[in-house]
């Protein structure tokens, strides 16, 4: 049996996995944080092994990777026309929303091509009403908001997905070099408006070429491949702590949606290699020091390449206002959150008026008692 049939043979088995108490289908409770059987109330823990989240190598992906193909694990795939995300439900939901954008533009997608199989993955740790009453606290907060936003805290309807993302690995040396500006003072003698000499300190700089390398070792460099949350909403509710990793099972999946990965795995590289690159470029001009800085070029030789496919949890509200779409999105491992939200212009005109008003006032009363 190949590495493909064995892959296929551990889904069917953990599809085929019932409640030993009833017979009922298990899943997996972020509330418990155990797997449940939602008819009975049978729990038991869920596998904590991660022996088979392995670095695969990048040069190698496409021809040495399991795939599966979603209809494979029970699931279908929704397509959204606007932000362009796929999303992975059960096959017997029917969704009329996207979760990340809250665009009704969506339609089921005959998606046939198979896909990298997720590695590992980190089962939910906050639950639904957690969230929630996070979501509900974050959007009520600010003075500038809307006040209209205290209806939407009301009626928010948050969604826990796992989002796919890539780890990368690379070894890496650097070459750099550059020049350090050391800053000195000299006495200039001038003569001022009225004839008078004076002296002043005038700020110079002394200029060293400088040059060495760098080795360094990246490890688990952490990319989103999702088309559904950008960078901007995404990166602030980092980090998450990826030796909690286990071995990806369909069982913590069950009830729950994901996306799939619309940047596929090279393409994922190549913004993970621009983010090292800019570090690497960091971490030489810290070498490189002095005052001031100028001409710093690197030459960076990589090699090793590897990476996994992980799928992590994160909770997520998008809501429209004004036509406008804006998202909320709460770190399913820590609770760690970040969003965003509109600003009544109303209210900041009203504050600069009042600004305004008070400096009048202030140089009114002060010309009456001066």
């Amino acid at each position: 049996m190949d590495e493909f049939e064995q892959n296929q043979e551990f889904l069917k088995n953990v599809l085929e996995l019932p409640c030993p108490s009833c017979g009922s289908e298990l899943s997996y409770s972020a509330s418990k944080k155990q797997i449940n059987c939602n008819h009975c109330g049978f729990v038991k823990p869920y596998d904590q092994a991660s022996d088979l989240v392995e670095e695969q190598s990048l040069e190698s992906a496409v021809r040495s990777m399991s795939y599966f193909t979603p209809k494979e694990i029970h699931k279908k795939v929704i397509d959204c026309n606007s932000c362009g995300s796929r999303i992975m439900i059960e096959d017997d939901k029917v969704s009329i929303r996207c979760n990340f954008c809250g665009s009704e533009k969506v339609n089921e997608s005959a998606l046939e091509k198979n896909l990298i199989k997720p590695q590992g993955i980190i089962p939910f740790q906050v639950d639904g009403a957690e969230a929630k009453k996070k979501f509900q606290d974050w959007i009520q907060e600010g003075w500038f908001k809307p006040n209209k936003l205290q209806t939407l805290a009301e009626l928010g309807d948050v969604h826990g997905i796992y989002v796919p993302f890539w780890t990368y690995d690379t070894k890496t040396y650097t070459r750099w070099s550059g020049e350090a500006g050391y800053y000195y003072y000299e006495t200039e003698h001038y003569t001022d408006s009225d004839g008078e000499s004076k002296t002043r300190q005038v700020k110079k700089t002394r200029w060293k070429d400088k040059r060495g390398t760098i080795d360094h070792f990246f490890d688990d460099v952490l990319i989103v491949a999702s088309k559904g949350l950008p960078h901007k909403v995404i990166t602030p509710i980092y980090p998450f702590d990826l030796k909690e990793v286990v071995n990806y099972s369909n069982t913590l999946m069950v009830g729950w949606e994901a996306e799939i990965y619309s940047l596929d795995v090279l393409d994922g590289y190549h913004v993970a290699e621009k983010q090292m690159t800019e570090e690497l470029r960091e971490m030489a001009g810290t070498a490189l020091g002095g005052d001031t800085q100028r001409r710093l070029s690197i030459d960076v030789q990589r090699w090793g390449q590897t990476f996994k496919h992980v799928v992590l949890p994160v909770w997520i509200c998008s809501y429209i206002y004004n036509d406008k779409t804006y998202q909320f999105a709460v770190n399913g491992q820590t609770g760690k959150i970040h969003g965003t939200k509109p600003t009544s212009w109303f209210k900041v005109a009203g504050l600069i008026l009042s600004i305004i008003a008070t400096i009048v006032l202030i140089v009114f009363l002060v010309k009456q008692y001066a």
